[in-house]
């Protein structure tokens, strides 16, 4: 069994603000010396990784990061995830997300990527370093791209906010542990 660290050598705790009505998993980590924001109703998952030592983190409202899931800003501009997006497992964000998007299992954005608005990217596809996607584009398969014409961002806005009541009841959250 590895020693603990002594408090000198403990990870740093990043300065954060975190709205009231926040919900994150004790056993979340969040590390860094930039500061992460969360806003109001957003869930963190257990075990879910915020690392701010290169940059700012900016989570929306109504935001689902899900466990095993690592956002890591690739320099000191930071990254925003803005309102309503879901984050899903085993994903390794880098880049930015636009509001009403999905981020699913195992996708990697990569450093300094952008992600539109109402964009859905489907199970392991990838961000490359850089690239810009567009709003309401779907990636799916091996990189095949469509325009998601279907119109039914409120009807999934007012379903993840049931989903987040849902985790509410279900996710012990314990925020003043990230406090400063």
């Amino acid at each position: 069994m590895p020693p603990k660290p002594r408090p000198s050598e403990a990870v740093a705790k990043p300065p954060t603000v975190l709205a009231s009505s926040v919900v994150i998993a004790e056993a979340a980590s969040l590390t860094g010396t930039f500061p992460i924001k969360i806003g109001a109703n957003t869930v963190i998952h257990p075990r879910a990784k915020l690392t701010s030592a290169q940059g700012p983190i900016t989570i929306g409202e109504h935001c689902i990061i899900c466990e095993r899931t690592q956002i890591c800003p690739p320099g000191a501009e930071g990254l925003v995830i803005e309102d309503g997006v879901v984050v899903e497992v085993n994903a390794v964000v880098e880049g930015s997300v636009g509001a009403g998007s999905v981020v699913e299992v195992g996708v990697r954005i990569g450093k300094g990527g952008s992600v539109g608005l109402n964009c859905k990217l489907g199970p392991l596809t990838k961000v490359l370093e850089g690239e810009v996607i567009e709003d309401n584009t779907v990636i799916f398969g091996s990189g095949q791209r469509r325009v998601d014409a279907s119109g039914t961002a409120d009807a999934r806005r007012r379903l993840l906010e049931r989903h987040i009541e849902s985790l509410r009841v279900l996710i012990p959250s314990n925020p003043s542990k990230f406090v400063n």
